[in-house]
């Protein structure tokens, strides 16, 4: 019978997949550094669609980052 405070193999090995997942997302993020429009210059709703169809070509690069 396995003790309820006993860290498994198993566990560890979960712990560590997620850990490195995370890790992965955020180096990624801040290598393409894809950020947040300035809110000073978005006045209207399609201000704010043409400033994310701008940021298009670094989710694209993102998105194409894990492909490979």
């Amino acid at each position: 019978m396995k003790r309820p405070l006993e860290a498994s193999a198993e566990g560890r090995g979960r712990i560590v997949g997620i850990t490195d997942g995370v890790f992965a997302i955020a180096l990624t993020l801040i290598v393409l550094e894809i950020r947040v429009p300035a809110h000073e210059a978005i006045h209207s709703e399609r201000e704010l669609l043409a400033a994310i169809a701008d940021l298009a070509p670094r989710f694209l690069t993102y998105a194409l980052s894990f492909l490979t």
